[in-house]
């Protein structure tokens, strides 16, 4: 009887769980990056994006490190990939000694409960 009971548990969990995929907004995923990727470019810091609202957090360790972003390029849609969305971005950013450097960026989004931006270090393009 015990199996049973924690059987049942356990599917009730998973099935609850594969809700949660409804959380994620992938018509609010797109424009929050696209407004990040703005304020980096136009020079504001992921502190302003923070303090607007709505709030913006994001962790990008180029922006973080002081390089600019000088041009991007956002795939036409994101792919929903569990409870997050995920958006290709080609990037041309200069760092502090002038040089510039394109490359092939993967943005994680999440939009619940508030709007989290962090660059997949890890994605493949």
């Amino acid at each position: 009887m015990k199996h049973i009971v924690l059987s049942s548990a356990v599917c009730l969990c998973l099935l609850g769980c594969g809700q949660s995929n409804a959380d994620v907004d992938i018509d609010q995923a797109g424009p929050a990056l696209r407004t990040a990727l703005e304020a980096w470019k136009s020079g504001k810091t992921q502190a302003d994006l923070e303090s607007q609202s709505p709030s913006i957090l994001v962790n990008e360790t180029d922006w973080k490190a002081g390089k600019r972003l000088l041009e991007f390029k956002m795939d036409e849609k994101g792919s929903q990939y569990g409870r997050q969305v995920r958006w290709r971005v080609q990037v041309k950013i200069q760092d502090k000694s002038g040089e510039t450097e394109d490359q092939n960026a993967t943005y994680v989004i999440d939009t619940s409960p508030r709007i989290v931006i962090v660059r997949d270090s890890f994605a493949g393009f």
